[in-house]
């Protein structure tokens, strides 16, 4: 990931995403198009070697988001649990 240039469309979405995570009141109106790049962008900074230990998945068989499966599928260092951990 070294040297990695974030276009400024890019960098909007890191930004929002990051201060929508960190705060409570801060709320997202991402369309879904807006959401595909999220997930495209995050494709392109992931490093698979990097255990995320922070964010788990939670699995449950039934998906609201069609992004899911595919989270599952290229996202393998996010953990999946099928209950709720403490």
């Amino acid at each position: 990931m070294k040297g990695l240039q974030l276009s400024d469309k890019e960098k909007q979405l890191v930004i929002e995403a990051l201060l929508f995570t960190s705060n409570v009141d801060v709320s997202s109106e991402h369309t879904e198009k807006q959401r595909t790049d999220m997930l495209s962008l995050a494709e392109k900074i992931n490093d698979q070697n990097i255990k995320l230990h922070n964010i788990y998945f939670y699995k449950t068989g039934v998906y609201e988001e069609k992004s899911s499966e595919t989270l599952l599928e290229r996202f393998p260092n996010m953990p999946a649990h099928d209950i709720i951990k403490d």
